[in-house]
Order: structure tokens, then sequence, then C-alpha cells
């Protein structure tokens, strides 16, 4: 995917977009608030704290598999841990009030390809969800991060969502309503961004 340099401006409507996001997962991310328990042995690794949590919580060894990795140290003090189905575990104690969430397939490639919890996207705030499309069907997938979102659809495959094309997406119900799911990444035109979705496309400004 091709990436660009925000501008300062856009910037601002990142962080605008940050809210959305963060709204977004405060309403449905099903957040795991449990007090972590005592570190446990799961295969050859300790899975620890916040990331044992979220990971028992989410499934543990039945759906993810054993780690792959001892806990490693993420960007600005969080902490993270990859198992065998093609998932990891991400925390930061300013994400999402602490709590460790779950990216994985198709979302996490492309988070990583936006330079994982480095880049504009920032930590996960949601494990992976479903996403539904027109007429409730559960059709697709999304992460909320501090700084957007990742939605995949079949058809579609996985793309990022940021800034105030998030916000104006938003407001159209996001891949329930009009527009239905990002089918390319947000670019740079002459005259702003834009980015295209199933039935349309959305600029800014």
């Amino acid at each position: 995917m091709t990436t660009h340099a925000l501008s300062i401006s856009h910037r601002r409507a990142w962080m605008r977009g940050a809210v959305a996001a963060a709204a977004l997962a405060v309403g449905i991310s099903g957040t795991v608030t449990a007090i972590a328990k005592a570190d446990q042995q799961v295969g050859r690794f300790l899975v620890k704290g916040q990331i044992e949590t979220s990971y028992f919580a989410t499934g543990g060894w039945a759906r993810w598999g054993v780690p792959l990795i001892p806990e490693s140290n993420a960007a600005r003090g969080g902490k993270f841990q990859t198992f065998k189905e093609q998932t990891s575990f991400y925390w930061h104690p300013s994400a999402d009030g602490g709590n460790a969430h779950q990216v994985g397939g198709a979302i996490r490639a492309k988070w990583g390809e936006n330079n994982w919890e480095r880049g504009p996207l920032g930590f996960p705030i949601s494990d992976e969800m479903q996403s539904r499309g027109p007429f409730n069907a559960v059709n697709g997938a999304m992460n909320a991060f501090q700084g957007g979102a990742i939605y995949w659809s079949p058809r579609g495959g996985a793309w990022p969502v940021w800034g105030e094309i998030l916000v104006k997406w938003s407001a159209e119900k996001r891949e329930s309503g009009k527009y239905g799911y990002p089918v390319g990444p947000e670019i740079k035109t002459s005259t702003g961004f834009s980015q295209q979705f199933q039935r349309g496309v959305i600029t800014w400004p």
C-alpha cells in the first residue's frame, strides 16, 4: 500500500478521527476489564499481565494457539506477544485504560504495513470484531486503534480509515451505510485526500 506524509492540517483531522475511533471502541469493543491473573505457562513461554487476561478471556490456547515468543517490548513502553494462530496481543498503559487487545490475520498484516503501533494508527483499542454490512448481515471484520480503524471484507481486503474521512464515513453508518467497506487506501490529491469505498469515494476537505 502506498503511504504518504500527513500534512499538519491532516494530522489535526487524524486526531479528531482518533476520538471517533475511540468512541466506537467504547461502544462496541466488549473491553476486558478483569484483573490480571498470575502469569501462566503456555507451551514454552509465560503469558503475563493484561496480555494473559485478554488471551484467556478471548479463547486462550484453544483459539489462538501457544505463544511463539515471550512477551516483548513494543513502542513507547507497551508490550506485545505473538501466538500461533496468526494473532498478536498488544498492550499499552494509555491505550483503552491499559487493556490488552488482539489483532490478527489480514487486519494485522495491514497494520504492519502501516508501521504497527509506531505508525499513525497507534495501539489497538479493541479486539477484532465482526462488522455488519447492509441489512445487518455479518460479512467482515474490524479493529479499532488509537488513530483510526482497519476494516476487512472478503472482496475489498483490509484497509485503514482515519481522520476526517473516518468522521465522514461514520456519519454515513460506516460499512452498513451507503458507502460500504473501504476498498483502497487514503490517497493525497491535488485538493486534499480521498478514499475509495465499495459504493463511492469520500474526499476531504
